[in-house]
């Protein structure tokens, strides 16, 4: 287990209904969350650029940079943040299109707390795998024969960084 699994989650929470933002950053505050709170997609690419998230909770419909078009520039940056897109306006098109840049989940509005918070928690544990099995895949290769014990080390410390292993 790596130390990155003993701290709270990492949550970006974005949507342009500052209310609900507010609302939503407040609870999971008070549940040991870290929040970082955003009212539009140039605000959370700021805050992607800048921090290392789990989660991020995204609306899909914002003005100017709508929620697939945020997650498709955040997967630029941090490749392995889990999203769970939530929408009032749920249409087939938009859960495919979430679904091809490896959404985690999709939830309609209105949802219940206690559902996103679940949705949250499966997101780590999801994403917490998928760094672990890259890990040992890059790894694998790290030891590879051929490379000499100093390269093996830096690329040792390299993919531990990488993959929040220190």
């Amino acid at each position: 287990m790596s130390k990155a699994q003993n701290r709270p989650t990492r949550i970006l929470l974005v949507d342009d209904e500052e209310d609900l933002v507010d609302f939503l950053a407040h609870r999971l505050l008070k549940q040991g969350y870290t929040v970082t709170a955003a009212n539009s997609g140039v605000e959370a690419l700021e805050a992607v650029g800048s921090q290392t998230f789990d989660v991020a909770v995204l609306d899909l419909k914002m003005p100017r940079m709508d929620g697939i078009e945020l997650l498709e520039r955040i997967r630029d940056i941090q490749p392995f943040l889990e999203a769970i897109m939530l929408t009032g306006h749920g249409s087939t098109d938009s859960a495919l299109a979430a679904g091809r840049l490896r959404a985690f989940r999709y939830l309609t509005k209105p949802y219940e707390y206690e559902q996103l918070v679940e949705r949250i928690r499966e997101a780590r544990a999801h994403r917490e795998r998928c760094l672990e099995a890259a890990f040992e895949q890059e790894m694998e290769g790290a030891m590879a024969p051929g490379h000499s014990s100093q390269d093996i080390l830096a690329r040792c410390e390299e993919l531990r960084r990488k993959y929040e292993r220190d």
